[in-house]
């Protein structure tokens, strides 16, 4: 593919409507195509493959065959997991650069004309940010450099705890790479735990997005996060959902299951995954946001 044809599949519209989507991150103890199987069967419009190491959807378990049985499961991948870290050592840096190539051969076995996205978060602690964000920025770049090389979509988030926590900051490290492989993912669940005003920060970072997550998340004691189901919380999603209309959103919205809920005493993830998928498709039809036709 040539840097135009690139530069025109990053660029390219998305669907006339939203679409919903949820992952195998929360589908660890399922094959790949029992996992997906059930989630198309929930109703979701398509599904994240966690490629981290110990699911059974990492790219080093997914032969021949298996890329295959996931093209033929009518099923769109959207998106892929990652969980990279920009301040990992030298060594730990070239191995992340190999874990991103890896990413990117399996998304072009899935989709060559339309390859799924990665997702990331970048690692770090929120103290650390001053001391550490030229160093990031310069990892980044060589983080979407690969990507841009490989022709993978790159999307990056921040997260509660880290050193890059805010939009601003994430934003900054966007404007210091300045690649089109590279973009944003609004999670408003990391920001309500710093007590982000919603409007404000889709307003900061939904134009630099390239998709949404969506969970709920509180302070447990007023210092410890914990991340809920979409709808299991405070946030309403029908206010949500119809700010998104009211910006004329299109793309994919995706429903996280934390590692907080998948190991916590009797987690049921198929159970999760129909909660969320209710809870979204209510607050959906309520702010009158359309579904995309598969």
């Amino acid at each position: 593919m040539t840097r135009r044809g690139w530069l025109a599949l990053a660029a390219a519209p998305r669907a006339a409507g939203v679409r919903l989507s949820i992952g195998t991150y929360g589908m660890q103890a399922f094959e790949v195509d029992r996992a997906l199987a059930e989630i198309r069967a929930l109703g979701y419009d398509g599904a994240e493959l966690c490629l981290m190491p110990g699911w059974p959807t990492e790219p080093a378990k997914l032969n021949a065959p298996a890329r295959r049985r996931i093209r033929g499961q009518m099923l769109p991948i959207p998106t892929l997991l990652e969980n990279l870290n920009l301040l990992a050592s030298d060594a730990g840096h070239a191995r992340t650069l190999d874990r991103i190539r890896a990413a990117a051969a399996l998304a072009h076995d899935l989709a060559p004309k339309n390859p799924p996205l990665l997702q990331t978060v970048l690692g770090g602690t929120g103290r650390d940010w001053e001391q550490v964000k030229q160093q990031m920025a310069a990892r980044l770049a060589d983080w979407a450099r690969v990507a841009a090389e490989d022709k993978l979509p790159l999307a990056v988030k921040s997260h509660y705890g880290s050193a890059s926590d805010t939009p601003e900051k994430l934003l900054w490290l966007l404007d210091q790479v300045k690649n089109p492989a590279l973009s944003a993912i609004y999670d408003y669940g990391h920001f309500q735990l710093l007590g982000l005003d919603l409007r404000t920060t889709i307003d900061a970072l939904l134009p630099r997005s390239s998709f949404i997550t969506v969970k709920d998340s509180n302070l447990v004691d007023g210092k410890t996060a914990r991340f809920l189901l979409p709808g299991d919380g405070t946030v309403d999603y029908a206010v949500y959902f119809g700010d998104l209309k009211r910006r004329r959103y299109r793309g994919w919205i995706l429903a996280e299951v934390s590692r907080q809920l998948q190991t916590a005493p009797g987690y049921d993830a198929l159970a999760a995954a129909r909660r969320a998928y209710q809870s979204m498709s209510k607050a959906l039809h309520a702010a009158g946001l359309r579904k995309s036709p598969n």
